[in-house]
C-alpha cells in the first residue's frame, strides 16, 4: 500500500470556471497541478470523450527556473517554467487562495533545496 506523501500539494482548476468558459472537458476532468518533494507534475485531460489521452507531465525541482503566480479578478493561473525555457506547465481557472498556497509553498521548497548545497570557493 502507498502512503500519501505529507508534503505532497494538489491544486485543480475549478469547475465553475470551466462552466463559465464553455470548456466541457474542463467541466468533467479539472486540470491538476501537483507539488511533491521530488518534483512539479500535471495532470491534464485532452478531451472530453477521450479521457484515457491525457497529457502527465512532470518537471523536477532541480529544473524549475520560475513560479510564475497570474492573479486574476475570480480565478488565478499558474504557470512553472524550466530552466532550459521550453514548454513551461500550466494551470488556469485555479481558485485564488489554493493558487497562492501552492506557489508558497513551491517558492519554498525551491529555497530549501536552493540553500541545502552552498557553493564551496576554490
Amino acid at each position: 500500500m502507498i502512503q500519501p506523501a505529507p508534503d505532497r500539494i494538489e491544486v485543480a482548476s475549478t469547475r465553475f470556471w470551466a462552466l463559465c468558459h464553455f470548456n466541457l472537458t474542463r467541466l468533467l476532468f479539472p486540470s491538476r497541478l501537483i507539488a511533491d518533494h521530488i518534483g512539479v507534475s500535471t495532470n491534464i485531460v485532452l478531451f472530453w470523450l477521450t479521457p484515457w489521452r491525457r497529457t502527465d507531465e512532470h518537471l523536477p525541482l532541480s529544473h524549475v527556473a520560475e513560479v510564475i503566480h497570474v492573479r486574476g479578478l475570480f480565478w488565478d493561473a499558474i504557470s512553472v517554467e524550466s530552466s532550459g525555457g521550453l514548454n513551461p506547465l500550466g494551470v488556469r481557472g485555479l481558485p485564488k487562495s489554493a493558487a497562492k498556497f501552492f506557489v508558497e509553498h513551491v517558492r519554498e521548497r525551491l529555497n530549501e533545496v536552493g540553500t541545502a548545497a552552498p557553493l564551496q570557493p576554490r
